[in-house]
């Protein structure tokens, strides 16, 4: 039981416990292949985690103010031995298995768990777990470095701790924590992340295979010199490349545009947002991440204060290499690790041997994943529209599927006018409690395409609409075909600089929007909810004798 003192949890902690993960616990399974002091060994592990008195928390969750309680005794490392087993190797995997299904509470601890299994021909297994409240990756692996220095060097009496996290006091990251608050960095990182996540899309995750034999399960892509050069190029490292690649396996599963990924990077996850478009390179693609991940390395990554931890249903990361070969004459291996994935796709990749090892956990598709790398990394000048991310039995499946014969051509004005032609009293559109009838609608259009068309809108130029779900954005959209012109969307929701961006390249010349929204001045706003601008503007039909004719449409007849 605790007795030492009660202290407040850090910013990171109250994360963890924000985020919901029923298991936010992580963990790995190493091998050590030769002679190994098996007392000695046990002896400077009990040594290293005694010195990691952060791991000797519990935490009292219930009450106004979460805290943590020092003090608690250190445990372990236990000992098991699996060598006399007719199956070790089943039998490990069947208690840790065991292990990680059950959960960790916070409130009684211990928190973290240590096991040497002893296995054939003087081998041995190393497992550890760890809750996110108390440790994390790089804890891990500091964890890993002091027992196997202490190991070759032979202590026998504690020496002075390294001063990194795990080793320090709890209270040291806490006046850490409380500094950083009190400095202006707190405030320009939050505005940053604020910034980059307005407005972005929240969606679930898609289901994975149809059955696990569609799952490819780990998969290699060689690291060559088409995957170098790509890495290099993007300005973000090879880490560019597999976001990259996820953000369009993310885009093949849901349709959605605009995509945030999580990087994966030294024990925490942060975002990275993207626009895709069909004719974007992966090149480009890269690119893009490479900036943004120099960019977000300035900002230390702040989840939301007021509600659950910001969470992406797909994330990926580059496996961080354990740095210790070695315990005494024995070789270290990492057999697998463990994260508390959440309900997302979390992809996981091993560089080395001049190969990706690729790791798929959660729901996700690697059958996919795989080709999707394959296709890009292959191909990066090709446009996003062509990256081929269909498997052979899906393709047997579409490819033959032919839709019904043709009706012909319609515009779309003569869809609409099609609806009034049946009497124009049947309702067109409704939203929100507001109706509006095929006559209504098409007349209050008709007086907005002729508000532009006298603003010298038509064929060949585009008009913003800036409208969010509502009766006014179906009339803003019909409002523009009518005058002949193209409309581009713009989410008011979107940040400043986005938003400007779209209207820039899209050349748009004037913009719809209504009451309330306030848009970039880039080009003049039009309120289509204003009722005098069309005062005394005629409702009647929008024809071809109407509409402007731009220089376009003069070389059409050349």
């Amino acid at each position: 039981m605790s007795t030492g003192e009660v202290l407040s949890l850090t910013y990171d902690q109250l994360a963890v416990l924000r985020a919901g993960v029923p298991d936010a616990s992580f963990g790995q399974y190493l091998e050590l292949d030769g002679p190994l002091d098996e007392d000695r060994f046990c002896r400077v592990l009990q040594q290293t985690l005694a010195e990691c008195t952060g791991l000797h928390c519990t935490f009292v969750l219930d009450g106004p103010e979460p805290g943590q309680v020092t003090g608690a005794p250190a445990t372990g490392p236990d000992v098991l031995d699996a060598a006399a087993s007719d199956d070790p190797g089943r039998l490990v995997t069947m208690w840790i298995d065991h292990e990680l299904n059950r959960p960790m509470d916070p409130a009684t601890g211990p928190l973290y768990v240590h096991v040497l299994f002893r296995l054939p021909h003087g081998r041995y297994g190393w497992f550890q777990r760890y809750h996110r409240l108390v440790n994390d990756e790089p804890g891990m692996t500091a964890i890993v470095h002091r027992t196997a220095e202490a190991y070759e060097s032979g202590e026998s009496v504690p020496t002075p701790p390294p001063d990194s996290r795990p080793f320090v006091s709890p209270s040291v990251p806490l006046t850490s924590d409380a500094r950083y608050r009190e400095s202006d960095s707190w405030a320009d990182d939050r505005r940053y992340w604020e910034h980059l996540l307005a407005g972005a899309p929240r969606h679930e995750t898609p289901p994975g295979p149809g059955s696990e034999e569609e799952d490819l399960g780990p998969f290699t892509v060689p690291a060559d010199g088409a995957l170098v050069r790509l890495a290099r190029r993007s300005g973000g490292g090879t880490a560019a490349v597999l976001l990259a690649a996820l953000a369009v396996y993310w885009h093949s599963r849901t349709a959605v545009d605009d995509v945030v990924v999580g990087h994966r990077s030294h024990g925490s996850t942060t975002p990275v947002r993207l626009s895709l478009t069909p004719q974007l390179t992966f090149d480009a693609l890269t690119r893009h991440v490479g900036l943004q991940l120099r960019r977000s390395r300035r900002h230390r990554f702040l989840a939301s204060a007021d509600g659950p931890v910001d969470s992406w249903p797909v994330a990926g990361g580059m496996r961080e290499p354990l740095g210790v070969e070695r315990i005494g004459a024995g070789a270290v291996t990492v057999v697998k690790r463990w994260d508390s994935d959440g309900n997302g796709v979390f992809v996981d990749v091993d560089d080395r041997d001049g190969s990706w090892t690729v790791d798929v956990h959660g729901p996700g598709d690697a059958q996919r994943l795989s080709r999707i790398l394959e296709t890009a990394v292959g191909a990066p000048d090709r446009p996003l529209a062509r990256v081929g991310v269909l498997g052979v039995v899906e393709r047997g499946l579409l490819v033959p599927v032919r839709g019904r014969a043709g009706v012909g051509v319609r515009l779309l004005p003569e869809i609409l006018a099609g609806g009034v032609g049946l009497g124009g009293g049947g309702v067109a559109v409704s939203c929100g409690g507001v109706e509006l009838s095929y006559g209504e609608l098409d007349e209050w259009s008709n007086r907005w395409a002729r508000v532009l068309i006298g603003r010298g809108v038509g064929p060949g130029v585009v008009v913003g609409v800036g409208v969010s779900r509502s009766v006014e954005l179906v009339v803003a959209v019909w409002a523009v075909v009518k005058s002949g012109a193209a409309f581009v969307p713009v989410d008011p929701g979107l940040p400043e600089v986005r938003v400007r961006e779209l209207l820039v390249d899209s050349g748009a010349v004037v913009g719809l929007s209504v009451s309330g929204v306030v848009l970039p001045s880039v080009v003049e706003w039009l309120r289509v909810d204003d009722p005098g601008v069309v005062v005394g503007v005629s409702g009647v039909g929008v024809s071809d004798g109407d509409r402007v004719r731009g220089w376009w449409w003069g070389m059409r007849r050349m």
